[in-house]
């Protein structure tokens, strides 16, 4: 028998004193299993009613605003084991009794999340007190968030919602706004992120003591939630049709790519059918100076294949699995700290973006640390951090450049705990391994059954990649798969995780490094660079390329 999930009601509250104790008494008898009230800094006697209603009380020492309370609110419910959150105001605006109408679509199996709209069907928002501006404002919004989304809600900014664990785990709202742009931030990924929204009627009732803000701060968001769903449509489409984190309604059609076919087996999906698709630019085995991480062999590369029934793009390399570790053991790279500043922006930004979903612990893996940096800027955002990398060079830089805790070894090497992480990062690392697959499915269970997975790696379906085409940088010999968000996706689902985000990175690079990274591959384009950063060197912006993506997983739970 399968047991019933477990509800937790959580009280965003601020000044509630007045209206706590009947909101708490409004909700329906087992309607759910335990109360949580996170207060932030009320200046009344809010903690002490709560209190004395002998329901769980955490509070903030200082105001962290209407979005900061609900991050809150979410981290100790899914703390406490909630498989499914509700968010119910305690000002007594939203009517209590409409918990199991919230709840009644989750249960059945029909959304990942509700909210309740007050322009459904069961009352006249304006009749049950909603001020003008807010009516207005919330009916404008709507119509353009409807638009732009592709969706059908009658209201977008309902605060009465739930949510499945699942769903919560699923989205980075410890990223969002800690102001009333939260709500919005929210609902909009959820729908472009494929979760399944469902909207419930219910009542409209304003009272004296119903929170509201200002007509200044009601258009700043409205102008916010808006502009946070035109992005996000852009980079997504509507409902996420672009997406590679939503589930569309069937596989890709398989790839018929032109070319002379070749006999190899594939990773991902076991056919042995692909074609050639770009013809070797080098030949012979490659030197060690080609396994660096600032290699100047770009855009040379062995035979590219692409297999026929999954797409995954592979390389035919002449070296065999020993002779490539050994090649990564042995490699010696002090270019790569030539841009140190720049690679410690770029990892910042991979540490806020990770640190936006939310996990058990502090604990972090990152596979392929090279020197330590990301691990040195982990540890600055507060993660207890280890790595492993195969360089013995790099090993004994990071430790001695930055203290880091650092061990010379292999993703077919680790010796680490079951659960003993709770994120494992591998940056640039993926493309690089033998058996790709393989290697995801020996870290899922080194991770903690709710951690965070975060990678980045080449992005074969870029801009950069479909213009130049066979002349792409990143095809370099010691890359031995390309991906692109399909391939990626399935790749990951073969070995226990889902896809809950993919984001292009916003690298920045001084000119002159440009330059001579791309000199191998754009001659003149190259020269010319080269001589203008000898009279200015400024940070160019390279992301926009969309050369590499940021993905980030969580473990696939086992039914």
């Amino acid at each position: 028998m399968t047991a019933r999930p477990k509800i937790v009601v959580t009280l965003p509250a601020y000044c509630a004193e007045r209206t706590l104790a009947k909101t708490v008494a409004a909700l329906p008898p087992h309607a759910a299993d335990k109360v949580i009230l996170v207060d932030d800094a009320s200046p009344d006697q809010t903690v002490k009613v709560a209190r004395e209603l002998g329901i769980q009380v955490v509070v903030h020492p200082v105001n962290r605003g209407y979005g900061g309370n609900q991050k809150t609110c979410y981290t100790e419910a899914l703390r406490d084991g909630a498989d499914i959150v509700v968010m119910v105001h305690p000002d007594y605006q939203y009517d209590p009794a409409a918990v199991p109408l919230l709840t009644a679509p989750i249960l059945a199996g029909d959304a990942d999340m509700t909210f309740g709209s007050r322009f459904a069907g069961l009352g006249d928002p304006r009749a049950g007190g909603m001020p003008l501006y807010r009516y207005l404002g919330n009916r404008v919004s709507t119509t353009i968030e409807n638009l732009l989304l592709g969706s059908r809600f009658t209201e977008t900014h309902s605060g009465l919602r739930a949510y499945t664990r699942e769903c919560l785990l699923s989205l980075p709202f410890l990223r969002y706004s800690d102001d009333f742009a939260f709500d919005s931030q929210l609902l909009i990924d959820a729908v472009t992120s494929g979760q399944r929204v469902v909207e419930v009627p219910i009542p409209t009732r304003y009272t004296e003591e119903s929170s509201s803000i200002s007509i200044r701060r009601s258009m700043r968001y409205v102008a916010e939630s808006v502009g946070y769903c035109a992005v996000a449509v852009a980079r997504r489409g509507r409902r996420g049709r672009r997406s590679p984190v939503a589930p569309h309604d069937g596989p890709d059609p398989a790839p018929a790519p032109a070319g002379p076919p070749v006999s190899h087996p594939c990773v991902l999906c076991g056919a042995k059918e692909h074609v050639l698709v770009y013809p070797a630019t080098a030949t012979g085995r490659p030197p060690v100076e080609e396994f660096a991480c600032t290699t100047d062999g770009l855009s040379a590369h062995d035979d590219i294949l692409q297999c026929r029934d999954c797409g995954l793009l592979s390389a035919v390399v002449p070296t065999d699995a020993e002779e490539i570790l050994a090649n990564y053991a042995d490699v010696v790279d002090p270019t790569y700290l030539d841009e140190e500043p720049s690679r410690r922006e770029v990892f910042a930004w991979f540490a806020g973006a990770m640190a936006g979903h939310p996990v058990r612990g502090r604990r972090l893996l990152e596979i392929g640390a090279n020197v330590g940096l990301f691990l040195s800027v982990a540890e600055e955002h507060g993660w207890e951090a280890r790595g492993v990398e195969p360089s013995s060079w790099a090993v004994e830089e990071g430790r001695r450049r930055f203290g880091v805790n650092l061990r010379q070894g292999t993703i077919e090497s680790l010796d680490e705990p079951e659960s003993g992480a709770d994120v494992v990062a591998m940056f640039d690392v993926l493309e690089h391994l033998v058996d790709p697959v393989a290697a995801l499915k020996a870290l899922r269970p080194l991770l903690d059954d709710e951690g965070l997975l975060v990678l980045s790696t080449v992005n074969a379906a870029g801009l950069h990649a479909r213009v130049r085409k066979g002349s792409w940088p990143w095809f370099i010999r010691s890359h031995l798969f390309y991906f692109t968000p399909s391939t990626l996706d399935a790749m990951l689902r073969a070995a226990g995780f889902h896809m809950v985000e993919w984001t292009v990175v916003p690298r920045t690079f001084h000119l002159s490094y440009i330059a001579h990274r791309a000199g191998p591959s754009h001659g003149a384009l190259a020269k010319a660079a080269a001589a203008a950063s000898k009279v200015a060197d400024p940070k160019v912006p390279m992301g926009w390329l969309g050369d590499i993506v940021m993905v980030a997983a969580r473990p696939t739970p086992v039914r």
